[in-house]
């Protein structure tokens, strides 16, 4: 094993669980299917690739590899996002995960791209991380939104695309990487209707739809499944980051909505679950959670994220008002 991996190797036996970004986490992923182990060197960019990563980019096992090598094999949009999400991890310190399209050989393909920082006396010195094959994973998302279909009014995917795609994904319940369900309402849409006419609701719909596929490019899928609610699937990394990850983008997503010669304001409750290997035999219960979440959300005063902790809160029946209002999501 390359001495760039000496890292993950010393690692691999440490039983308690770590971030996404852990070099151990990153080398038990690279093991796990087509694809392998990657570092780069920052100051000289010099690449070490075990020999599943030289098969993936379709490049000559064993050859030595400057990081400009690499680069022409990705897709334009790709290599841009890949870029801007590389110099955040250097800045920061902190790990990614980001689905990249390559092509090379007339051949084109997903990789899922896993990135660690390495830091020597306080400083970063190398990135490394795995280089997965998900071209088949992806073929297989993009047949189920195409079978079940699309939300009319604002492109997303419908109730019967995600609910799909929620039960496959609870069949992969025990792999290797964490995934999680949130669910998003518009808070009080009867008084968002009335105040800014149907016309005003239907473009905050439309909004946040736009803003949801922008903040979330990632996202297994985005969806509207009715009325004033939206749901993510997400890869993520446990709890902390979910919460992290949903209450930085909730800043976002509540910015007023344009409208006519004004702006709207809008509230958005959010309620997240992770998914579980118990739900594998009841794929239901991710929704529950969920929607259990989103509740207590509404119940801390709305316009909030809470990520569901292992309570169940049961919403009465009047709780779940105001998605009715608009223009329902066509399944």
């Amino acid at each position: 094993m390359p001495a760039p991996f000496g890292d993950f190797l010393a690692m691999l036996d440490t039983t308690p669980a770590k971030p996404a970004s852990h070099p151990a986490s990153l080398y038990q992923e690279a093991l796990s299917g087509p694809g392998g182990a990657w570092s780069c060197d920052l100051a000289t960019e010099v690449l070490t690739w075990t020999d599943g990563v030289y098969d993936l980019f379709g490049i000559q096992r064993g050859l030595k590899l400057h990081r400009a090598m690499s680069l022409d094999v990705y897709q334009s949009q790709s290599r841009s996002e890949m870029e801007r999400h590389r110099a955040a991890a250097i800045r920061s310190g902190t790990g990614f995960v980001l689905d990249c399209q390559l092509r090379s050989g007339g051949r084109s393909r997903w990789m899922r791209l896993r990135v660690g920082v390495g830091y020597d006396q306080g400083r970063p010195v190398r990135i490394f991380g795995s280089k997965q094959d998900i071209t088949a994973e992806k073929k297989m998302w993009d047949g189920l939104v195409t079978a079940a279909g699309q939300d009319p009014l604002t492109g997303l995917t419908n109730r019967r695309a995600f609910e799909e795609a929620t039960r496959e994904l609870s069949r992969q319940a025990s792999g290797p990487l964490g995934f999680a369900l949130a669910v998003l309402s518009i808070d009080d849409v009867e008084t968002l209707r009335e105040r800014h006419d149907h016309a005003g609701a239907l473009a905050c719909l439309r909004c946040l739809g736009e803003r949801l596929a922008r903040q979330f490019p990632d996202a297994i899928l985005v969806s509207r499944i009715g009325g004033g609610e939206f749901a993510l699937l997400l890869r993520i990394g446990g709890a902390g980051a979910l919460g992290a990850t949903l209450g930085s983008a909730h800043r976002l997503l509540t910015r007023p909505v344009p409208h006519g010669s004004g702006a709207i304001e809008i509230g958005l409750s959010v309620g997240a679950a992770l998914l579980k290997p118990s739900h594998r035999d009841d794929p239901k219960r991710l929704f529950a959670e969920a929607d259990s979440a989103l509740y207590v959300a509404r119940a801390a005063g709305s316009n909030c994220v809470r990520v569901f902790d292992g309570m169940v809160a049961r919403p009465p029946a009047a709780a779940r008002t105001g998605t009715a209002s608009l223009s329902p999501s066509r399944s």
